[in-house]
C-alpha cells in the first residue's frame, strides 16, 4: 500500500510542475499513462542512463522506431522518439521527435520536435522553457537555448541525411542526448 502511495504522490508532484527525487522503481506501473511525463524528474534528467539503457549522441530512424515501441506512450505520441538533451549551454531537458512529409526536393521528411521542455535550473525547477513544435529540414541545425533552426556553432542539435530513407538526428558542439531504449516499468 505505502509503495502505491509513493507512486500516486510522485504522480502528483510530477503532473504539479515539482520535480522530486524519485528512482524508477518507485513507479508503479500500473499508473503510468505516459512514461515522457516521468522523464521530468531532475535525477532522470541529470543522470539518464542510470536509469535504463540507452543510447547517446545520436540515433537512427529505425532505432527511433524501436523506442516508440519499447517506451510506454500516449496513443497520440505512438511512434514518436523520445530525447533527452543537454545543451551547449548546460541547460537539460526533453522532447519528443518524428519524422513526417516531404521536406526537400529528394522527398526526406521533415524532423518535427514536439513539447520541448527546458530547465535552465533542473536542480530547482527555474528558468523553465516549453517549446511547443519546431519543424527543421534535412542536413539543418537546432539551437534549442533559442529554439531557432541555425547552421552556427550555437546548434544543439542537427536532422543528418545519408538519402531519402535513411536519416537520424545527432547531438552537436558539445550537447549530449540520450534516447532511453527500455521502459522504466521493468
Amino acid at each position: 500500500m505505502i509503495k502505491y502511495l509513493t507512486a500516486a504522490l510522485a504522480a502528483l508532484t510530477f503532473s504539479a510542475g515539482f520535480a522530486a527525487p524519485v528512482h524508477a522503481r518507485l513507479f508503479n506501473c500500473n499508473v503510468v499513462y505516459d512514461e515522457v511525463d516521468s522523464f521530468m524528474n531532475k535525477d532522470y534528467l541529470i543522470q539518464p542512463h542510470a536509469y535504463g539503457k540507452g543510447l547517446q549522441g545520436k540515433i537512427s530512424q529505425a532505432e527511433a522506431a524501436k523506442q516508440s515501441n519499447a517506451l510506454l506512450l500516449f496513443p497520440n505520441r505512438k511512434g514518436m522518439g523520445v530525447a533527452i538533451v543537454e545543451t551547449n549551454k548546460g541547460i537539460r531537458g526533453k522532447f519528443l521527435f518524428s519524422w513526417s512529409g516531404r521536406g526537400d526536393l529528394r522527398g526526406t521528411p521533415l524532423l518535427i520536435l514536439r513539447n520541448v521542455t527546458l530547465f535552465g535550473q533542473v536542480q530547482n525547477g527555474g528558468g523553465l522553457k516549453k517549446i511547443r513544435e519546431i519543424r527543421v529540414s534535412s542536413s539543418q541545425m537546432v539551437d534549442l537555448d533559442t529554439g531557432r533552426v541555425t547552421q552556427g556553432a550555437g546548434g544543439d542539435i542537427r536532422y543528418q541525411t545519408i538519402d531519402a530513407k535513411t536519416f537520424g538526428l545527432e547531438a552537436v558542439n558539445g550537447a549530449k542526448l540520450f534516447f532511453p531504449m527500455e521502459t522504466l516499468c521493468k
